[in-house]
């Protein structure tokens, strides 16, 4: 069971999920506003950052929805947890199949359990009502990241991570950490700076 909670942790960080250090939701809903074409790319990376722990609550909030909401998809997502706990933990370190012998791994392990968990998820009819829960959650996410213009602090912490980048080689997010930590820990607003005559555009 450690090994198995070890792995999922593991996996967890490889992708870059984090709910914690959530920006304010106020903050989040402020303003929305077109971007430049030659400005997209740029309010996107930084965006993707800045709101990363917001992005991850709303896939996850749509996601547990979709499994709540579906009978089907709740009795399908258990059995595909039960079947993946138990692969992890079978004891055995190969397995023979005719005259092959497979050494189970822990990739062996995972691409078992998530061959097994899809194939559970198409069978019950709960993957397609999944996938589209999903498509739906990266829509919101990525229309946020395009249309939601760059706070002051976020330009400011882009910059500075593209400074340290300069002199110290990598980036940021490579440490632990990510725009967050750099000049401004605030969890101000941009229209709430401004009111500190702090003047900047927030046209991206």
């Amino acid at each position: 069971m450690h090994d198995v909670s070890e792995e999922v942790s593991a996996l967890w960080q490889q992708a870059g999920v984090t709910l914690q250090g959530a920006r304010p939701w106020t903050e989040f809903f402020e303003v929305f506003k077109p971007p430049l074409k030659t400005d997209l790319e740029r309010r996107m990376s930084t965006n993707l950052l800045h709101y990363r722990a917001n992005y991850c609550q709303i896939v996850c909030v749509l996601m547990g929805f979709a499994v709540v909401a579906s009978p089907r998809a709740l009795l399908a997502v258990l059995m595909s947890l039960a079947s993946a706990f138990a692969i992890f933990l079978f004891k055995r370190t190969s397995l023979a199949i005719g005259d092959m012998v497979v050494p189970l791994t822990k990739r062996t392990r995972a691409a078992a359990a998530g061959i097994a968990s899809a194939l559970m998820l198409a069978l019950s009819g709960a993957l397609l009502w999944l996938l589209l829960m999903f498509a739906l959650a990266l829509f919101l996410v990525l229309s946020h990241m395009a249309l939601r213009p760059r706070t002051l602090a976020a330009k400011y912490n882009a910059a500075a991570d593209d400074v340290r980048g300069m002199f110290f080689g990598g980036d940021n997010t490579a440490r632990g950490g990510d725009y967050e930590d750099g000049l401004f820990h605030s969890a101000d607003t941009l229209h709430s700076r401004a009111r500190t005559n702090l003047h900047f555009d927030d046209g991206d």
